[in-house]
């Protein structure tokens, strides 16, 4: 009996062992695929191949009358074309027509009231008067480009040009208002032009007529480049008064430093040094002027302070040597002055734009003595003040009060 169950266990694990190794067996290799049969198309018996379709152009259409009115008022800064806006409000196409002409309404009073304040139409007799003056200039400068020294003849180019700086600014402002601010940036880019341009001219060591032909390109470029930023921007007048007082001192100042550090330099040497503390001074002014609200009447009594302070410490320099003081010493007095001069005018009137502004817009009372709102007792102007009856219907008499105040 044990023998027999050994044969069959033997005979069980025979047949398991054949079982397994059939499973564990790798599948037999497959025959790989045909590729598939090359077809050869003879060209010229092949049928043709349709084109794709090609998208057609878009359609364009001629631009509406209002199209042409928003183009208009776009370009112009609602300067030209408001009008035809307005009347294209009507049409069912044009459905922006109202909310464009609202809105150019509302920069028109901006601008109209920005005006207002910084002095309406006052720059247009500025800028006249300033281009009469530019205008003799030219005529001299044609005078000498032209080598014209009749006794008469010599005459007749400044006449032309006073009467054609007159009737060309007359003119030119003859349809819009020109601000304070705006006539001094156009008037600024004609001295500076002329100015620096001269100076340059005669630090290259020019001619006489290449330094007159240099100042007049230069004035007409830089006169072109005010009249873009008085139009784009319109500068206040105490920034481009900033601009100017800068240009203004700064010259000064590099003319006083370069012959109190160089006193024997050349001249054309010393026309470089002082037109690049020229623009040097443009530079800061511009600068000063983008992140510094001042008004003109506080820059005017900084340049007082300049002036004040250059004139003190040239007498003081000649009080304490007399003529035994060298022109070095003179110019860096003056020089010192000035520069203390700006600095102790510019403090002083640190709080005077808020000052002035807190009086224009507090109530005043008509006295020849009076106390404002903030407790601070100034001369004033007394006016008359009515009196009338018991009954308050009737006037019998006025009163000028010579004291007055605000609690």
């Amino acid at each position: 009996m044990g023998a027999m169950t050994r044969t069959i266990v033997a005979l069980v694990l025979c047949f398991a062992g054949r079982a397994f190794a059939a499973d564990a067996a790798p599948a037999p290799p497959t025959a790989p695929p045909m590729p598939p049969p090359t077809v050869t198309v003879d060209p010229a018996t092949a049928p043709p191949v349709a084109a794709p379709p090609t998208a057609a152009p878009p359609a364009t259409h001629a631009p509406s009358p209002a199209d042409l009115a928003l183009k208009r008022v776009l370009r112009s800064s609602c300067r030209d074309g408001l009008d035809d806006v307005r009347a294209a409000a009507s049409d069912p196409n044009a459905a922006w027509a109202a909310t464009v002409a609202r809105l150019c309404d509302d920069i028109i009073q901006e601008k109209t009231q920005k005006r207002s304040v910084t002095g309406g139409n006052e720059g247009r007799g500025r800028l006249v008067l300033w281009s009469s003056l530019y205008g003799i200039w030219l005529g001299i400068a044609t005078d000498i480009m032209f080598e014209i020294d009749g006794e008469r003849a010599v005459i007749v180019p400044p006449l032309v040009g006073l009467g054609a700086g007159i009737g060309l600014s007359l003119a030119a402002t003859s349809t819009f208002q020109l601000t304070v601010g705006e006539a001094w940036t156009i008037i600024t880019g004609l001295d500076y032009g002329t100015i620096n341009g001269a100076l340059w001219a005669g630090g290259l060591d020019m001619s006489d007529k290449g330094v007159v032909g240099t100042a007049v390109a230069t004035s007409f470029a830089a006169t072109s480049i005010g009249v873009l930023v008085a139009n784009e921007k319109s500068p206040s007048a105490g920034d481009i008064e900033l601009v100017r007082s800068s240009l203004l001192w700064g010259t000064v100042g590099g003319f006083l430093a370069t012959f109190a550090i160089a006193p024997d330099i050349s001249s054309t040497s010393a026309f470089k040094a002082v037109a690049l503390s020229m623009d040097a001074a443009f530079l800061i002014g511009v600068g000063l002027a983008n992140y510094v609200d001042v008004s003109r009447n506080r820059m005017l009594i900084i340049d007082a302070g300049a002036l004040a302070g250059g004139l003190f410490g040239l007498g003081i320099a000649w009080l304490a040597a007399g003529t035994d003081n060298s022109g070095r010493g003179l110019a860096a007095a003056s020089l010192g002055g000035m520069l203390t001069g700006i600095g102790v005018a510019a403090w002083a009137t640190r709080n005077l734009d808020a000052q002035d502004e807190n009086i224009a817009q507090g109530p005043t009372l008509p006295a020849l003595v009076a106390r404002d709102a903030d407790g601070r007792w100034r001369f004033g102007r007394p006016g008359a003040i009515p009196v009338f009856d018991g009954t308050g219907s009737r006037l019998v008499g006025a009163t000028f009060s010579a004291v007055g105040g605000l609690f």
